[in-house]
């Protein structure tokens, strides 16, 4: 593997806060100072005009290609910047294995997962995931936590109108998978699209660590009370330590409520793609870069949206090495350059934000090793 310098560029490390211009030195896959690749043979990339940052986590993607609801890792993860990819809970544990065995272990991207509590996970569209807590196997589950503790990193469900009201249940599901992820020692992720049980009962459920997903959505029940403002049980549930993920994909997304919710400050901790076969490339979501300039067209600074594609998720995964760049860290690099453009960003409603920046991805290195290149750059 030949030593890298990226000469030029804009450095931006999210852990530090630190940015400055000059150099980055990448050597044996981890981040090196330059001048200690002084007399070695290296090749030198310009990166003037772009800025560079931790590879982006995509903390919430659907990457298992055995059932009806998953993309290959890599062609959605690397054109994007994105160097690690959890998927949202896509396999339980009768299919997990399936999946670490045909895309966790070829992928380049590094792939991580939440474990879906139903055991046979999204395996079909035609109908949703069993949710009698009567089916969890947590004997199973923790065991497969116990067997995988890099790759599994949440316990998943979705309280969802349609999956727990017609087997006559309210808040059961929910209680039994935290107490199931308590003794696997893991935080969950709670799906809360047109959610059976009011949002902020959820919240209060919730244990810090715990993820609030799709906290924008706009169907059913919202974090926006009659009044307009973000109900003050979320705000207490993020008070506690629950974190919030935007987690956008199709229909989880409003700016109905996002607009008042962003205007009162109330920002995701995450931010996330929820890519799946109907949005991959495709609007509304398109890609991480695409929604991350959605919150620039939101007013957000680029240092923060950075943030919360890198070290915030990172945190949440218990590893501050993928969301740095001091030296040492593993080099999962992304190169971004912030261009001009009148933009639009929708909602699966057709409304819309207007935005005249786009971050394009222009070079993804992964472990130190160059793994896309746009046709334009260097």
């Amino acid at each position: 593997m030949r030593s890298l310098i990226l000469k030029g560029g804009e450095i931006y490390d999210p852990l530090t806060k630190e940015r400055r211009e000059g150099g980055l030195g990448i050597r044996d896959g981890r981040i090196v100072p330059v001048e200690s690749l002084a007399g070695e043979e290296t090749d030198v990339i310009d990166v003037g005009g772009c800025t560079v940052v931790p590879g982006f986590i995509d903390y919430h993607i659907h990457l298992y290609t055995g059932c009806d609801g998953g993309v290959a890792p890599d062609t959605i993860s690397l054109p994007s910047g994105v160097t690690t990819a959890v998927d949202g809970g896509t396999c339980g544990v009768s299919t997990f294995e399936m999946f670490k065995r045909n895309n966790i272990d070829p992928s380049i991207t590094r792939v991580l997962s939440y474990l879906h509590v139903s055991s046979s996970g999204l395996s079909t569209a035609v109908f949703p995931e069993n949710a009698d807590p009567d089916c969890f196997e947590r004997e199973k589950i923790t065991a497969l936590f116990r067997k995988y503790p890099y790759i599994l990193k949440a316990l998943k469900i979705r309280m969802s109108r349609n999956i727990i009201e017609p087997a006559g249940l309210t808040r059961e599901p929910l209680e039994k998978a935290i107490g199931i992820a308590e003794e696997a020692g893991c935080p969950v992720v709670v799906h809360v699209s047109d959610p059976v049980i009011p949002q902020e009962e959820i919240a209060a459920m919730l244990r810090p660590g715990d993820v609030f997903c799709h906290m924008y959505q706009g169907m059913g029940d919202t974090i926006i009370d009659s009044r307009g403002h973000v109900k003050p049980e979320i705000r207490r549930a993020r008070e506690r330590g629950v974190v919030f993920d935007a987690s956008n994909g199709r229909s989880n997304f409003s700016f109905q409520v996002a607009r008042p919710a962003v205007g009162e400050g109330f920002l995701p901790d995450i931010i996330s793609s929820d890519i799946s076969p109907v949005t991959f490339y495709k609007q509304p979501a398109v890609s991480l870069p695409r929604l991350m300039s959605k919150y620039l067209a939101f007013g957000l600074p680029l240092e923060q949206v950075i943030d919360m594609v890198t070290i915030n998720p990172a945190r949440q995964l218990g590893d501050e090495e993928l969301g740095t760049l001091r030296d040492g860290s593993i080099a999962d690099v992304a190169i971004v350059r912030v261009v001009e453009k009148p933009m639009q960003f929708y909602d699966l409603n057709h409304d819309f934000i207007s935005g005249d920046r786009l971050l394009v991805p222009q070079m993804t290195i992964k472990g130190g090793e160059i793994v896309y290149c746009s046709p334009g750059f260097n």
